[in-house]
C-alpha cells in the first residue's frame, strides 16, 4: 500500500496504524476509538462507503399503488421513492429542479409531485409538467428540468437505492445471500403494520458490530434473551451472517419462556429449521431470517456519533390473515423492542467510553469473527 498520499492528512487516515487490525483474528487488534469519534474518519467513510453503497428503503409492497411515496434520508443524500404510473417504484433526488426545495417528507400518497415553494408540478415518472411563472423565460425547456433519478433495485421484495451511477449492481453487491436464504422465500412474505424507530447517540459501527456477534448476549441481554451460541458461515459478496442454533422447535423471534409461536415457514431447508441467520448487508442493514418470520434492523448514520435505527418484519400471508395474529404477534414485537433498546443503551455506553480520551485499541474475542471481518471491510473501503 502506498502511504505517501496520507502523510499530510489527519493521522486517522494513515493506514499504517491499522496494520494490527489487518492481522488474522487471533492476533488482531480492534479499530482504535478515533474510528468511532473522528469527524475526519467519518467524512472518509461517507465518501468511500455511503456515497457508493446500497441503502435500504423498505418493501416493494409499500409502493404498489401509483402515487404511494416515501422519503428516505441517508448520509449520502435524500431520495423520494414513489410508485410510478406503471406500478413500479422509482427513486429521485428529493429536491425540486427549480431552486432545490425539498419535495416530500415522511410517506403518503399523491397524484402528482408539487413543489411546496413555487408549485412546479412533476408527474409520477419525474417529468416536469407545469412550471408556473416561467412564461417568457428564454431558452427554457421543461424536458431539461425533470427530477434527478436515483438508482433503485430489488431483492426478495426488499427495495434498495444507490446514489452512485458507478457503483456495482445490487445483485453483485449481495453476492450469494439470495441463494443461501432462498428457502425463506422473502419475496412471498408480507410486511406487518408494526414499525419501530430509535435515535441512538452512537456511531453506526457500534450498532452493526453488535448485530454481528452473540458474545454480548449473556451480559447485555442477561435478563431478556440470555446467552446465545453462534456459528460462522461462509459468504460471498458484501454481506456476512451469524447462524444461531435454536433450542428444539422454538423460534428465536420471541423471548425465552414465551409460549406464543407462529408456524414455521413452509419451505425451509433442513438447516433453516434448526436456527436463525442474523445477516448484515454491508454496511449497516441487518435482515434476520428466522424459522417463522423475517425481521430487519436498518441503521442510518446521522453523524459521527448519532444514528437512526428503523425496524419492521415479515410473516407469511396465512399467518397475518389468521384471526389470532394480532394477539400472537405481540410477543415478537415485545422481544424485538426489548432487545433493541438494550443494544442501544450499550452502544451509547461504547460511544461515551471511546470518547473518554484514550485511543488504545483492544483485542478481539474469537467469538467476534464477524466484527473483525466488518472492520476490515471498512478499512478496505476507506483506503
Amino acid at each position: 500500500m502506498n502511504n505517501s498520499r496520507y502523510n499530510t492528512l489527519d493521522s486517522s487516515l494513515n493506514p499504517i496504524q491499522y496494520s494490527s487490525t489487518r492481522l488474522p483474528l487471533e492476533s488482531a487488534s480492534t479499530l482504535p476509538p478515533h474510528c468511532y469519534t473522528s469527524e475526519v474518519f467519518f467524512a472518509r467513510e461517507k465518501e468511500t462507503i455511503f456515497d457508493q453503497c446500497w441503502h435500504f428503503v423498505g418493501r416493494r409492497s409499500e409502493f404498489n399503488t401509483p402515487g404511494a411515496y416515501k422519503s428516505i434520508d441517508t448520509i449520502a443524500g435524500s431520495a423520494l421513492v414513489i410508485c410510478s404510473e406503471s406500478g413500479s417504484p422509482k427513486a429521485y433526488i428529493n429536491s425540486c429542479s427549480h431552486r432545490g426545495t425539498r419535495l416530500k417528507n415522511h410517506g403518503g400518497h399523491c397524484r402528482q409531485i408539487i413543489c411546496p415553494y413555487h408549485s412546479w408540478v412533476f408527474d409520477l415518472d419525474g417529468h416536469l409538467k407545469r412550471a408556473h411563472g416561467m412564461q417568457g423565460v428564454k431558452n427554457f425547456d421543461k424536458d431539461n428540468y425533470n427530477l434527478t433519478p436515483v438508482r433503485l433495485e430489488e431483492y426478495g421484495g426488499f427495495v434498495f437505492i444507490n446514489f452512485s451511477s458507478g457503483a456495482i449492481c445490487l445483485e453483485t453487491w449481495i453476492g450469494d445471500l439470495p441463494r443461501q436464504m432462498a428457502s425463506h422465500t422473502p419475496e412471498k412474505l408480507q410486511k406487518v403494520q408494526w414499525n419501530a424507530s430509535f435515535r441512538v447517540n452512537a456511531n453506526w459501527k457500534f450498532l452493526i458490530e453488535n448485530a454481528l456477534e452473540a458474545y454480548h448476549t449473556g451480559t447485555v441481554h442477561k435478563e431478556s434473551l440470555g446467552s446465545q451460541d453462534s456459528e460462522a458461515i461462509q459468504s460471498q459478496g458484501n454481506w456476512d451472517a451469524l447462524f444461531v442454533p435454536n433450542e428444539g422447535d422454538k423460534s428465536i423471534g420471541t423471548l425465552p419462556g414465551e409460549t406464543q409461536q407462529m408456524p414455521f415457514l413452509p419451505n425451509l431447508s433442513s438447516r433453516g429449521r434448526t436456527g436463525t441467520w442474523f445477516t448484515v448487508v454491508y454496511p449497516c442493514t441487518q435482515i434476520v431470517f428466522s424459522q417463522d418470520c423475517v425481521w430487519w434492523l436498518d441503521i442510518k448514520p446521522l453523524s459521527v456519533s448519532q444514528s437512526q435505527v428503523e425496524m419492521s418484519a415479515l410473516f407469511p400471508k396465512d399467518a397475518i390473515s389468521h384471526p389470532d395474529f394480532t394477539q400472537h404477534v405481540q410477543a415478537y414485537y415485545d422481544r424485538w423492542e426489548t432487545a433493541t433498546k438494550e443494544d442501544n443503551v450499550i452502544a451509547e455506553a461504547q460511544q461515551n467510553g471511546n470518547s473518554a480520551g484514550s485511543d488504545r485499541a483492544g483485542r478481539y474475542s474469537l467469538r467476534e469473527h464477524c466484527v473483525h471481518k466488518l472492520n476490515n471491510w471498512v478499512l478496505e473501503q476507506v483506503f
